[in-house]
């Protein structure tokens, strides 16, 4: 069926409490779902739970689906704010604001290894350096650039403004690149 293929039908069957269509809606969007938690999180066990609450929230909020708006919109949104009630609610944000990036022998020999290492390297190092920002720059930035999603869908989501949305996601990119330019500097030191 695909992301954004479900039929209206089996949206409308699951918004009425047809436990079937709703399993068929989660099949669809579960990959999807983890995908966007993980990126929050950067924890397969975390991921996991919040994926798992995501579909929860989702049930529990079926009835009230507006068809005007893709589900995979709505999906977003919820798995954004429970991603985000996580972050707050175990202090993912450092006080301190820094992350402990020291290059280890793994990872030096990474960068002078085949592509595909490298590219892993490089994601694990912007998912670390991700975990120093705030959840509302972090929303922005894994919304905007990691999910691929334009401003007025990020808008949408978040009910933040495009203005408040290109602000946030400025700074997460300033401070990611000084986490990266550090570790790199480490790395290449």
């Amino acid at each position: 069926m695909g992301l954004n293929r479900l039929s209206e039908a089996i949206i409308e069957k699951a918004k009425h409490g047809d436990v079937h269509a709703f399993r068929i809606i989660v099949e669809e969007h579960q990959n999807f779902v983890y995908s966007v938690a993980f990126r929050f999180v950067n924890s397969t066990r975390d991921a996991e739970d919040l994926a798992q609450e995501t579909f929860l929230r989702l049930w529990k909020h079926m009835s009230r689906y507006n068809s005007s708006v893709r589900l995979t919109t709505w999906l977003y949104k919820i798995v954004t704010n429970v991603c985000l009630d996580h972050l707050k609610s175990t202090q993912h944000r450092r006080s301190s604001m820094e992350v402990d990036l020291k290059p280890t022998e793994q990872m030096i020999a990474a960068l002078n290894a085949d592509q595909p290492l490298i590219d892993e390297e490089l994601r694990r190092a912007v998912a670390a350096a991700a975990e120093s920002l705030t959840p509302k720059q972090k929303a922005v930035f894994v919304l905007r650039d990691l999910e691929g999603l334009d401003v007025s869908e990020v808008s949408a989501v978040l009910r933040m403004s495009a203005g408040s949305i290109k602000s946030n996601l400025c700074l997460a990119r300033k401070r990611i690149a000084e986490v990266l330019t550090k570790y790199y500097s480490h790395v290449n030191g």
